[in-house]
């Protein structure tokens, strides 16, 4: 369970190629850049259960939950907090009627099933209305949090097999993929690009690569670089092919490119991981990369809701300008955050039945701004037409 500096190198490109896409850079694809995460996520959370029940021949679900809220939870609340502040202060009430609910939504992990039936999601709102839209992918990581874990302690509880519990992820991913590719509609894709059960795919083979690289004969048996390499490069190739040319509304990426790919950035992380002394691992281990991904998570809380704030408040700047600003708006932020709120709450030595309070007692907070202190009504429009009596 040693760290793997390759992997936080993969999440800098990820966080890059989402926020380059987000800020209407030329990279096409760069929203491809979430299911690096998702496959990213998947691997690491399996790799941590596969560890406990190695080291102890058991799991602790309350102990493995505890510590994801402790992860994630804390950056999302100052996310929360700054844009109801925001709101309060002044934003335009159209947005605060949407960021509201998008708050609710988002303290209970469900911001991608409020888009879809709400209608809020990258089709259904203008970029300068959500500032919360980008919450709907720590909503799929959650829920699926929620139930791959239980699902990983009845099968290693009853059958314990790692031979099972790798056709149920395998099985996982491939119904995931389907149902995309069977609910997307032409022109209307939310729900199968936002719901869980559409996106567990890329999760799903996550774990499955923490099932497979983990396993005594392929640990024993230390697959050589010349059988590793190449297909670490192969698969380099086609995510760089995919991010470069994917479009949200095709056709394609619901049929076959999404699960292509998923398929890569597994490969390309197993070529990494059983591969650590090659270039590409090197390379991708390096301090810039690494850097850049310790602080992915805030980059990624934090990027969008700035950008729709510039997007909001200083809509006349011209493009470029305000690419730089909220680059560097979204560094600093996003770097405080992780030394401020992440960092320090993630390796703390508190127990979470110390911390939990505090944070309840901040989500509550902010489901009452975003509940008891809605903006007034607009006033309705009338004509001036006069209506005389008999």
């Amino acid at each position: 369970m040693s760290h793997i500096p390759a992997v936080d190198g993969l999440r800098a490109l990820a966080v890059l190629a989402v926020i380059a896409y987000h800020f209407g850079l030329p990279l096409h694809g760069g929203f491809l850049g979430v299911d690096l995460f998702f496959v990213i996520s998947g691997y690491v959370i399996t790799r941590l259960l596969l560890a406990e029940r190695a080291r102890t021949g058991t799991t602790r679900l309350a102990v493995f939950w505890g510590r994801r809220a402790r992860r994630l939870f804390p950056a999302v609340l100052a996310v929360l907090v700054a844009v109801q502040v925001w709101m309060h202060l002044g934003a335009g009430t159209p947005m605060r009627h949407t960021v509201n609910s998008q708050t609710l939504a988002a303290l209970v992990y469900g911001s991608n099933w409020y888009s879809i039936f709400a209608e809020v999601g990258y089709w259904g709102m203008p970029v300068d209305r959500a500032p919360l839209n980008h919450l709907w992918s720590l909503a799929v990581e959650e829920q699926y949090y929620l139930v791959w874990p239980l699902v990983f302690v009845v099968l290693m509880g009853t059958v314990g097999s790692r031979r099972v519990l790798a056709c149920a992820a395998l099985l996982c991913a491939g119904c995931a993929y389907t149902a995309m590719h069977l609910l997307f509609l032409p022109g209307a894709p939310d729900r199968a690009y936002l719901g869980t059960d559409c996106r567990a795919g890329g999760l799903a083979l996550g774990a499955l690569l923490a099932v497979l690289s983990t396993s005594p004969a392929v640990v024993d048996r230390r697959l050589p670089a010349r059988v590793t390499a190449p297909a670490g490069v192969l698969a380099g190739v086609c995510l760089a092919c995919l991010w470069s040319t994917a479009n949200l509304n095709d056709r394609g990426l619901y049929t076959w490119q999404l699960a292509v790919a998923g398929a890569a950035a597994a490969t390309l992380i197993g070529s990494l991981v059983l591969t650590p002394e090659g270039l590409p691992a090197r390379v991708m281990g390096s301090r810039p990369l690494v850097a850049i991904g310790k602080v992915s998570y805030s980059l990624y809380l934090w990027h969008w809701p700035i950008w729709v704030f510039l997007a909001a408040e200083r809509p006349q700047w011209p493009a470029a300008e305000r690419v730089i600003v909220a680059a560097i708006a979204t560094a600093v932020v996003a770097t405080a955050s992780y030394h401020m709120v992440e960092n320090p709450l993630r390796h703390s030595r508190r127990p979470m039945r110390v911390l939990a309070p505090a944070f309840l007692a901040v989500a509550t907070m902010v489901a009452c701004a975003a509940i008891l202190l809605q903006p007034s009504a607009p006033v309705e429009q009338r004509d001036d037409i006069q209506v005389s009596g008999p």
